[in-house]
């Protein structure tokens, strides 16, 4: 559950981040809109909605999807590695938004911040009274706008997770069997 949440930090919050040049600054606008969110007044659906649709704006969609897939990345037409993406960001999107209301306060510590070129690394803490989580935001930066193409959450990374599940599928069903596994799964996260 927690690392659902922090997840959710992780990928949703105001597009404002853009206007801070370090991957540091853009991450703490990102966090801070969230926050904002959350702690506002609002139902849980107005936070999903207001927070909804942001994902694209803060992650490297692209960058993320050929880590996720690896050598399958190559494997796929245009049209299929466009449908993956349009459905991962719609499955990573509804996992998240979908804890919103399991919220329960803390704050984000800035840990570390190494740049090498158009890559960067920035650890952080989420800390609350009940835990502390590290987590690792792994980012390259395009057209001066630092874009998250990986989370680490207490050593367990994002594209590592999905891409052992959708390989697997991928070995076994081809790109065709993968979108409609994906498809079925949104299915389901819409229905609750």
């Amino acid at each position: 559950m927690r690392l659902l949440f922090i997840l959710l930090i992780m990928l949703f919050g105001s597009p404002a981040y853009a206007a801070s040049s370090t991957p540091q600054g853009q991450i703490k606008q990102m966090v801070d809109g969230v926050f904002a969110v959350l702690n506002s007044d609002r139902s849980p659906e107005e936070k999903r909605t207001h927070i909804s649709g942001t994902v694209q704006d803060f992650l490297g969609v692209k960058s993320l999807s050929q880590r996720t897939l690896g050598v399958y990345w190559k494997k796929g037409t245009e049209a299929e590695l466009k449908q993956f993406m349009s459905l991962y960001v719609q499955i990573l999107e509804r996992t998240y938004l979908n804890r919103i209301e399991n919220y329960s306060g803390g704050k984000v510590e800035y840990v570390k911040e190494r740049i090498k070129a158009n890559k960067a690394i920035l650890d952080t803490k989420f800390v609350s009274s009940k835990f502390d989580i590290p987590v690792r935001y792994k980012l390259i930066e395009k057209a001066g706008v630092w874009q998250i193409y990986d989370v680490v959450i207490e050593g367990v990374s994002l594209v590592r997770s999905y891409r052992s599940s959708y390989n697997e599928i991928l070995r076994k069903e081809g790109f065709d069997g993968l979108i409609n596994r994906m498809e079925e799964k949104l299915v389901q996260m819409k229905k609750g």
